[in-house]
């Protein structure tokens, strides 16, 4: 008889487990993620955010970005590598989320990518024969400090539509516009019209062609100080910078990189002035979520 008890117990309770387990969760999995991990994808986008992008001079807070389709151009290499390079920078702006032109080649080229072993007497040359393409810098204020160096010419639209460049005119006053009055709201938004990168050929000597585009493309999409210092995350902004970690000098753009860029091209536009403040969440939860932000 107590063998007979056992045998049914045993049988029962299988069946039993099984009647009662939950069905399965609909939908995609919820991630668990800890306070500590929390802070630590915080922490790495706001310190990139404040440490790499350069917010636009007339508009404290605010990051410029493109909203004409993006035309790269390179110089300076062989047809088949400057090609290839251009067609990655389209591939990497499409996935961020920046408009794109997709004609190959396409018609006005917009973000200019030069690769020269003189990158100082190319600077001189472009600065005499194109200002516009050095942001109207005075000639004897440009040099070259870094093995990569970028100028933007940015164009503000105000509160009243009209479209502006933001340079300052000749006795260095800046442009006049139509702004709100208001903490959050300024009706003023900022967006990249010209976009002009020197390498040195001699850092790059050896790199292989996806570095040189992901270099390219991460200084091209976004306006980025030039201080020449390291970013204490792992970037590819740090692979040609002396004395960075190695730990943080990357030979490809990173998933910290491509959240950066994909939050600055999806924030939106309006409150003006919480702009860096949408970047950085939304960098905390592509972060966080673990979603695929490979190169293409």
């Amino acid at each position: 008889m107590r063998r007979l008890i056992v045998l049914l117990f045993a049988v029962t309770l299988p069946g039993l487990a099984r009647a009662q387990a939950p069905a399965p969760p609909q939908g995609e999995p919820e991630t668990i993620t800890s306070e500590a991990q929390r802070d630590k994808e915080d922490a790495t986008a706001r310190r990139f955010v404040q440490g790499y992008l350069e917010s636009e001079p007339l508009l404290d807070g605010e990051f410029a970005r493109w909203k004409q389709k993006v035309c790269p151009k390179v110089w300076g290499l062989k047809p088949v590598a400057a090609w290839m390079i251009e067609h990655r920078i389209k591939e990497i702006a499409a996935k961020v989320g920046a408009p794109v032109d997709m004609d190959d080649p396409c018609a006005k080229p917009n973000l200019l990518v030069v690769v020269t072993e003189q990158p100082q007497a190319s600077l001189d040359s472009i600065a005499e024969k194109a200002p516009v393409l050095v942001a109207m810098q005075d000639i004897k204020r440009l040099k070259i400090k870094y093995p990569v160096q970028s100028w933007y010419i940015s164009l503000v639209r105000d509160d009243n539509g009209r479209l502006m460049a933001d340079v300052e005119s000749p006795d260095g006053t800046p442009p006049q516009v139509h702004a709100r009055l208001s903490r959050l709201y300024t009706g003023v938004t900022a967006e990249m019209g010209i976009a002009t990168v020197i390498i040195d050929a001699n850092a790059v000597n050896g790199l292989a062609i996806g570095t040189i585009a992901d270099y390219s493309a991460l200084v091209g999409l976004s306006q980025t100080v030039q201080r020449g210092v390291c970013q204490q995350v792992p970037t590819v902004a740090n692979l040609l910078l002396k004395g960075c970690d190695p730990e943080t000098q990357r030979a490809s753009l990173t998933d910290v990189d491509l959240a950066m860029l994909t939050g600055l091209y999806h924030s939106p536009e309006s409150p003006e002035q919480l702009q860096r403040q949408f970047i950085v969440k939304a960098m905390k939860d592509a972060l966080a979520k673990g979603q695929d932000t490979s190169p293409p």
